[in-house]
């Protein structure tokens, strides 16, 4: 459609070991005939992406809190540390450096609600006007946790004045934005498929599809909810890519830094830090 924009945004990265990410990858595994391989540290980066459309403005995922280090459990802060990033790349200084504010923001969309996807959502409370959009199978599963685990924290998004939106499947948002239910990694993840009138469609994964390895070898995570309900998911994602011709963006993938490219592409797009339409 005419009109849409897409900003992709870098807000540092988490570091974590490959595994956790690609468990059972079969260059990560030892064989009969390799009995010894290297473990991998790994950067983990954090994106958003801040969406322009004629209708409105979306902001896809909100990000890490800045005070991450108060707030997360200890297990989390030692299987996915936030130890590389810069005052400026924290989300909230990041939309000021766009001449944004939370006000500025008409759709939140949470493509899931761990603490690295919904950190920020709380920024939102005192925005009444700004939709937070949520599965509903996510809402009910992180509203019914007896306790914060399964990298959830309640702060990030039982707060006073936050409000959702909830969200039953495949929905168009907007003209030609797309919330694709993708369930599996967790209860209610989302995808977001949007249509472009000149770099053409657009997937955002989120954690749906973690990595180039996690497309190509269809290699879940030990963090997923449900593995087979997580490749159902990425079969669908894959078919919405060979019916339109995206570009597919993973929700944590190092290269799209340090090469500055999708790397499910040949042809170069969405570098971070770029803006398309």
């Amino acid at each position: 459609m005419r009109g849409i924009k897409i900003r992709p945004l870098h807000h540092g990265n988490m570091h974590a070991d490959l595994e956790l990410l690609v468990t059972g990858h079969p260059d990560l595994m030892l064989t009969k005939t390799s009995h010894v391989k290297n473990k991998v540290w790994c950067e983990v980066p954090s994106f958003t992406f801040l969406i322009d459309h004629p209708d409105g403005r979306i902001l896809f995922d909100a990000s890490i809190h800045r005070h991450w280090e108060d707030q997360w459990l200890p297990e989390y802060k030692a299987l996915a540390p936030y130890d590389d990033y810069t005052e400026e790349q924290l989300l909230e200084n990041t939309l000021k450096r766009n001449k944004l504010g939370p006000e500025d923001i008409d759709y939140v969309f949470l493509s899931h609600l761990h603490v690295d996807h919904a950190g920020n959502a709380k920024l939102w409370n005192t925005c009444p006007s700004t939709k937070i959009l949520v599965h509903q199978d996510e809402y009910a599963a992180a509203a019914n946790m007896p306790r914060d685990e399964h990298f959830f924290l309640r702060c990030d998004y039982d707060v006073p004045g936050l409000r959702f939106t909830t969200l039953g499947g495949d929905t168009e948002i907007l003209k030609d934005v797309h919330a694709i239910s993708a369930p599996g990694h967790t209860a209610g993840t989302m995808a977001l498929m949007v249509h472009l009138e000149h770099a053409g469609t657009v997937i955002l994964t989120s954690d749906a599809c973690y990595m180039k390895d996690s497309y190509d070898h269809e290699t879940g995570s030990i963090i997923s909810n449900d593995l087979v309900r997580w490749k159902h998911s990425l079969h669908k994602l894959k078919m919405l890519a060979r019916a339109h011709n995206a570009c597919v963006m993973p929700g944590h993938d190092h290269k799209l830094c340090h090469e500055g490219e999708t790397p499910l592409r040949d042809e170069p797009r969405l570098r971070v830090g770029g803006s398309y339409d």
